[in-house]
């Protein structure tokens, strides 16, 4: 494979992985200020200093309304959803003879979707509709790469961006709310951090998986020993290390445990410590 093809399947994929994850942590966050307003004075401004440290982007003196949409839709932002899913296809434009229609389709139209001027009029009055078709188109795409495909070389770079930003995402989330409800240890404080707690889950869309095995009250270790270990949920970071290994070793046509080289030994050290 060319390395210049390898190289636009790898950054289509981590690109959006990471426009995803962003409109996911924006949503979260919104609803999160509506569940917490009027129970906690400071969850506003700790809220958004959290997304801004996930996101490594400056916060600047812009009021949350602000920050959102420049994080949204900003042009002029590198980091933003928008920009984030103008580079996966401008990527996928530069190799479409490597792709399927329906793959180039899918990410086509989630661009044009969220392009549209009056659907970026209504975003500004309901956010939730623009992170929510993020979010979708996002799945569509890499559910009709995975059943159109070949699972070849090119298929594997494809996992090996979409693992590996899974992965640093993830991190950053569990850091940056750790850090910040570092404080809430009290009782009065409890119901406070079951929310937060609660978000970060559902930031990570795991929500729902944690509640089946862990019935009853979100508790902190629970959650963070969760999101970090669980090895059959899709967005921790244990299954995120090992889909990023198998991927390596599908480029490297070797059996997973078989890995010599200099990369397999750093994945390696990081997975023998997580397991």
């Amino acid at each position: 494979m060319l390395s210049r093809v390898a190289d636009a399947l790898f950054w289509m994929s981590r690109y959006l992985e990471r426009a995803e994850h962003t409109a996911r942590l924006l949503d979260t966050t919104l609803l999160l200020d509506v569940d917490l307003r009027g129970v906690d004075a400071g969850a506003e401004g700790r809220h958004w200093q959290a997304v801004a440290d996930v996101l490594q982007l400056p916060i600047a003196d812009r009021s949350p309304e602000e920050l959102c949409l420049w994080v949204t839709s900003d042009p002029e932002n590198s980091g933003s959803i928008l920009s984030n899913i103008n580079r996966a296809r401008n990527n996928a434009r530069s190799i479409r003879g490597s792709l399927g229609p329906e793959v180039w389709r899918a990410l086509n139209k989630l661009y044009w979707q969220l392009k549209d001027p009056e659907f970026a009029a209504r975003a500004v009055e309901s956010p939730h509709e623009f992170y929510e078709a993020v979010e979708a188109g996002s799945h569509l795409f890499q559910g009709v790469c995975d059943a159109t495909l070949p699972h070849d070389e090119g298929w594997q770079f494809l996992q090996l961006g979409r693992y590996l930003e899974r992965s640093d995402k993830t991190l950053r989330i569990l850091a940056a709310k750790a850090d910040h409800l570092r404080g809430l240890t009290s009782a009065a404080d409890l119901p406070i951090a079951t929310l937060e707690w609660a978000g970060l889950l559902k930031a990570c869309r795991s929500y729902e998986a944690y509640q089946r095995v862990h019935i009853g009250r979100v508790e902190a270790d629970r959650v963070i020993d969760f999101v970090l270990l669980q090895p059959q949920l899709p967005r921790s970071v244990r299954f995120s290390l090992e889909s990023t290994a198998n991927a390596l070793a599908g480029i490297e046509g070797r059996d997973v445990s078989a890995g010599e080289g200099s990369l397999d030994k750093i994945l390696g050290r990081t997975l023998g410590d997580v397991r």
